[in-house]
């Protein structure tokens, strides 16, 4: 995985939730996502790609209940204390806005990407599939609340 497409993603959902939240995260260790590893607790991922005529990309980010709840109460002017239609708004929204500030950062770098729109998945066992054959990087986050993480994977496509 290339640090100049993590550290976009990075950098991004730092600056989103600071902004839009007032929510100071700490990056916990990044490590490689096995193939067959599934989420295993109650959580709702907001998963998005994007891609251009040099490369390919993805990103899911994944909270679980109390830390999206923890957002939403304050991002939303009404108080959540489940995960509701609005609050599934809002991960898809985050999702959108996460991607777009990296895109920015990436398009600095030369890269044109178009974007996808987000799809929502929402459970307590499911697996992420990434549209990619790059190695899927986990990078982990700490809040107040709990725990949540982001999944990216980035493809340099070759050419002929």
């Amino acid at each position: 995985m290339d640090v100049q497409f993590i550290n976009p993603v990075l950098k991004a959902t730092n600056e989103i939730l600071l902004t839009m939240a007032k929510l100071e995260v700490k990056f916990g260790n990044v490590r490689v996502k096995k193939h067959d590893e599934t989420v295993s607790c109650k959580s709702i991922t907001g998963l998005m790609s994007m891609a251009s005529k040099d490369a390919k990309a993805s990103i899911a980010l994944t909270f679980t209940e109390p830390v999206i709840l923890e957002i939403a109460n304050k991002m939303l002017p009404e108080s959540k204390h489940a995960i509701d239609g609005i609050v599934i708004d809002l991960v898809g929204e985050i999702a959108n806005m996460v991607m777009g500030g990296a895109k920015r950062y990436l398009e600095e770098d030369g890269y044109s990407f178009n974007l996808a729109f987000p799809t929502i998945i929402m459970g307590s066992e499911y697996l992420i599939a990434h549209r990619t054959t790059a190695p899927v990087i986990v990078l982990p986050f700490k809040t107040r609340t709990g725990e949540f993480f982001i999944e990216a994977s980035f493809e340099q496509i070759k050419k002929a």
